[in-house]
């Protein structure tokens, strides 16, 4: 039971990183391969394209797509790590990049969900190119669990007030 337990559990990540990858915008257009899925954890490989090229002359990725890839990744990373499927949204999101990311080697982003509120979820990861042990940057978020259900527990703990004078 246990097996058949982790292939249904592994079959659902697989369908939510597809839905996921299609229904966001940026994920649909850099078009991310999923690495790897599991309880908090999303690695995407993004292979070059030549509109991520930032820098021609240095052949240096585009920063933003770094950014974008990141931030799905992390997304994904969130929603692994709920107990179910809701809406999340990027509070903070910081990167601390360590070396320019060169073409046409692809990136590869790895984020860990690691600690789940009742409204936030914090992720930490990092992004290479080649090996671990050689980062391109590394980077911590914080996501915003927004369902229906948490939004009025939070309006029910204040009274129904909004916080704005």
């Amino acid at each position: 039971m246990d097996d058949e337990k982790a292939k249904t559990m592994e079959a659902t990540r697989a369908r939510l990183a597809g839905g996921y990858i299609r229904s966001t915008p940026h994920g649909n257009a850099l078009r991310a391969e999923v690495v790897e899925l599991g309880h908090g954890l999303a690695v995407f490989r993004l292979p070059f394209r030549e509109e991520f090229t930032g820098d021609i002359d240095a052949g240096l990725w585009h920063t933003s797509v770094g950014l974008s890839l990141i931030d799905n990744t992390c997304g994904l990373s969130v929603l692994n790590a709920l107990p179910g499927i809701e809406p999340i949204a990027t509070l903070d999101l910081r990167t601390d990049y360590l070396r320019p990311a060169v073409i046409p080697k692809p990136l590869i982003a790895r984020a860990e969900c690691y600690h789940v509120t009742r409204h936030i979820a914090f992720v930490r990861g990092e992004v290479y190119q080649e090996s671990r042990d050689r980062l391109t940057a590394h980077f911590a978020a914080a996501f915003i669990r927004t369902s229906k259900k948490i939004n009025a527990r939070a309006k029910n703990e204040t009274g129904g007030r909004s916080g704005k004078p």
